[in-house]
């Protein structure tokens, strides 16, 4: 298999808990449920080294939470590289009211990074042999760090010739946008925020699409729709619309990641981008089903990509 670096820049240590009914202006308690170490690079990590791909996590960390994001991630047997920063690494908040079902995912900001810190994550990645098959960008920015972070990251790794995947949103999204991106998957949130204004009808959305993907902005385009499944635009000339069966969702966190870990994780194994895309579909409906951040269940996966439903378009 494959060798993937992934970077995270805004971790998080993820904070589940239930209650029994969220209180208006007053006390809601709760117990917790679950820590886990968070941020999509990390999440996508951890997926792909359970699958059996060998993995280097690049991250940030400082303060209390910080150190508590460290020892959780000590428990992995992967290879981990961590930029020590000054300030506190964020804690996300995600909880599941048991009287309606609901889960409600509180996320913060985060740090603010100082130009040395994010500048050794670069340095660190650079140092990196042998050089990774693939890069996995995932996640937000954190305060400090340029716009053009990933972008500038993503032209240095292709020059390599890594493969690089882009799962970021905002200022980091539209300022990534150059030659040397393998694949970017977006939600239609982030797409609109990239400047569409169109209808959000499959055709006017994959022409779209096709159009960034001929501007050579990236080889490949993914579009998550939640449970309408998700659309590609292909350097190959695809445009699809993939839909998972009817799930229910106990926790859409993570989904992302896990869509993002399966579809590396096949092409790698040898499908194309448009068969490893039916994948991705399956995984993050298969995530949203399960606790946590985590996908735990490829087998599962298999059985529920036969389910997922492929149209092509002209």
């Amino acid at each position: 298999m494959g060798n993937v670096a992934t970077v995270t820049m805004n971790p998080s240590v993820d904070l589940f808990a239930e209650t029994e009914q969220l209180v208006e202006n007053g006390k809601t308690r709760c117990h917790d449920t679950a820590h886990e170490p968070g941020g999509g690079g990390i999440n996508v990590a951890r997926n792909l080294h359970r699958f059996g791909m060998d993995v280097v996590a690049i991250f940030t960390a400082g303060g209390p939470q910080g150190e508590l994001l460290k020892r959780r991630l000590a428990r992995e047997t992967f290879t981990l590289h961590c930029v020590d920063i000054q300030d506190d690494t964020r804690q996300s908040l995600a909880v599941t009211e048991r009287a309606s079902g609901k889960l409600f995912h509180l996320v913060f900001s985060g740090p603010e990074l100082q130009e040395s810190e994010w500048q050794q994550c670069l340095d660190t990645f650079a140092a990196l042999q042998p050089t990774p098959d693939y890069l996995v960008l995932s996640g937000s920015l954190p305060g400090g760090v340029p716009d053009d972070f990933y972008g500038n990251l993503a032209r240095s790794a292709a020059d390599r010739g890594t493969r690089v995947i882009l799962d970021t949103s905002g200022k980091a999204l539209s300022s990534s946008g150059e030659k040397g991106i393998y694949l970017t998957k977006l939600n239609y949130g982030e797409f609109v925020d990239l400047g569409y204004s169109g209808p959000r009808d499959h055709p006017s959305l994959l022409g779209a699409m096709k159009e960034m993907v001929d501007k050579g902005l990236t080889d490949n385009l993914i579009v998550t729709l939640d449970a309408d499944g998700a659309l590609l635009a292909s350097s190959a000339g695809e445009k699809l619309h993939a839909r998972p069966p009817e799930t229910r969702v106990i926790s859409h966190v993570g989904a992302g990641d896990s869509f993002v870990s399966v579809l590396v994780h096949q092409i790698d194994s040898g499908r194309t981008v448009a068969e490893a895309f039916r994948y991705g579909v399956a995984a993050a409906a298969v995530k949203v089903s399960t606790p946590g951040n985590q996908l735990m269940d490829l087998d599962k996966v298999e059985s529920i990509a036969a389910k997922v439903t492929i149209r092509e378009h002209e």
